[in-house]
C-alpha cells in the first residue's frame, strides 16, 4: 500500500469536512504509475477523480530544508544571533562551510551588518554575494549564542505588493499556471482517470511560484473570492485551493456554484 504523503492527508483531511456526504479514498496505491491520487465516492458510487499539486518554488523548499531542516544552526566560534538572507540558488553545502568563517570575520571587527556601508567589509559583500548571502545582520542579543538563522529572499513580486479587492489576480494566474508545459502530467493523470468530474487540487506553500496578489486572498481571513471564471484546461472541471498559512480559508471552483470558499482543518 503506497503511504500518503503529509500533504496529501491534509488535503484529504480538508476535502471529506467540506464534502461530509462523500468518502475521500486514496485511488494512487503505488501499483502502476500515472495514477490519480483520490476519488470521490456517494452512496457507493464513484463519480470524481482528484489529483493534489503544488505551486512550489523546488529550488527554495530544497535549499530551505537543507539549512533549517535539523537541528538549531550553532556554531561555538560566533556570538551569534545573525539572520542570513539567501539567494534561492545558494549551495547548501558550500555556505555551511563558508558563512561561519565570514561571520565570525564581522564579529571580529566588530561589525554588525554586511554591508559596504559598516567599514572595510566591502571585500566581504563580494565573497558573500559569490555564495549566495543577500544580507546579514546580528542581533544585539540572543537567547542561542552561536547562533545562525537563515531564510530565502523572494523577489519583489512574491513577497508584497497591493492587496487586492478581489481574488481575481489568483483566477488569472491559476489559468496560466495550469496550461504551463510543466503540469502535463497533472493533466494526463485526470484525463485517463475517465471520471466525469476531474478536481485539481492545488496548494500554494510558503515558498510559492504565486506572485503575492495571487496569494494574498488565500493567506487573509475573508479573503475576498474571485468574480472571474478561471479558464481551466479542458482536463480539469473542478479546482480546489489553499494556501499552506494557517490563516485564511479554501477557495474551491465548480462548474455549477462557480467560486465558493471552505475551511481549512489547521
Amino acid at each position: 500500500m503506497q503511504r500518503i504523503r503529509g500533504e496529501e492527508q491534509w488535503v484529504r483531511a480538508c476535502l471529506q469536512q467540506a464534502l461530509p456526504d462523500v468518502d475521500v479514498r486514496l485511488h494512487d496505491d503505488g501499483s502502476r504509475p500515472g495514477m490519480h491520487d483520490f476519488d470521490l465516492v456517494r452512496e457507493g458510487r464513484k463519480f470524481a477523480a482528484v489529483e493534489v499539486t503544488a505551486a512550489a518554488d523546488a529550488v527554495s523548499l530544497e535549499l530551505w530544508k537543507l539549512i533549517n531542516g535539523g537541528d538549531r544552526w550553532v556554531r561555538e566560534e560566533l556570538v551569534g544571533g545573525w539572520m542570513v538572507a539567501l539567494e534561492p540558488t545558494a549551495r547548501a553545502k558550500r555556505l555551511r562551510s563558508e558563512l561561519p568563517k565570514l561571520l565570525a570575520r564581522l564579529e571580529a571587527m566588530g561589525i554588525p551588518q554586511l554591508s559596504e556601508a559598516h567599514g572595510p567589509t566591502e571585500d566581504l559583500v563580494e565573497q558573500a554575494e559569490r555564495f549566495g548571502v543577500v544580507s546579514a545582520y546580528q542581533s544585539p542579543s540572543t537567547e542561542f549564542p552561536g547562533s545562525i538563522y537563515c531564510t530565502i529572499s523572494l523577489p519583489h513580486e512574491r513577497s508584497g505588493g497591493w492587496v487586492p479587492e478581489t481574488g481575481d489576480a489568483f483566477a488569472r494566474w491559476v489559468g496560466d499556471w495550469l496550461t504551463a508545459p510543466n503540469q502535463a502530467d497533472n493533466l494526463g493523470k485526470l484525463q485517463r482517470s475517465g471520471a466525469d468530474e476531474r478536481h485539481l487540487f492545488l496548494l500554494l506553500p510558503g515558498f510559492t511560484t504565486a506572485p503575492f496578489e495571487a496569494l494574498d486572498p488565500l493567506m487573509r481571513p475573508n479573503g475576498p473570492l474571485p468574480t472571474v471564471t478561471p479558464h481551466l484546461p479542458e482536463e480539469i472541471t473542478h479546482l480546489w485551493a489553499m494556501s499552506s498559512w494557517n490563516a485564511g480559508d479554501g477557495f474551491h471552483w465548480s462548474p455549477t456554484l462557480g467560486w465558493t470558499r471552505f475551511r481549512k482543518i489547521v
